[in-house]
């Protein structure tokens, strides 16, 4: 599977914004800054970001984003399904009627585990663990070293 723009840019947003200290408000003109995406695209990401409950909106002078819930909270399959939609691998695994061989298909079952595995790795790491890994360093490699002790709760 290969990350979109658009997914692996509101992860860079999301973590952004959990950085903040407490509830901090944030405006996407400073989220701009430090992530060097466009304003414009972050527009367009805030809009499905809060459409799905990960982050709410502040009007007025001194406005902004900031989470809706705890960074502990939020998974990153949570973050990319909704800057992109279901996690799908391949068409037929969530929609069968697409595939004229789904019920014969030989390979259907390695791609419906091939998708299982990656969403259940995506909901096990939180939007806090991610947001730490810069503060911690990286493991071995350069790779970070993700512990999945608690795992991320999917509402």
């Amino acid at each position: 599977m290969k990350l979109s723009t658009r997914a692996r840019y509101a992860l860079r947003m999301m973590v952004e914004i959990a950085r903040r200290p407490g509830s901090d408000i944030v405006s996407l003109g400073d989220v701009a800054v430090h992530t060097k995406i466009s304003k414009r695209y972050l527009d367009q990401l805030a809009i499905a970001l809060k459409a799905n409950s990960l982050i709410r909106s502040m009007r007025g002078r001194g406005g902004g984003y900031q989470l809706a819930r705890r960074a502990e909270d939020i998974s990153v399959g949570q973050i990319i399904e909704a800057a992109i939609g279901p996690i799908n691998v391949v068409e037929c695994v969530r929609n069968p009627v697409t595939c004229l061989n789904a019920d014969g298909c030989e390979c259907r079952w390695v791609y419906e585990r091939i998708n299982d595995g990656i969403v259940n790795l995506l909901n096990r790491m939180s939007l806090a663990e991610l947001a730490n890994m810069g503060k911690s360093g990286f493991g071995k490699g350069g790779l970070p070293e993700l512990s999945f002790s608690k795992g991320c709760p999917v509402t």
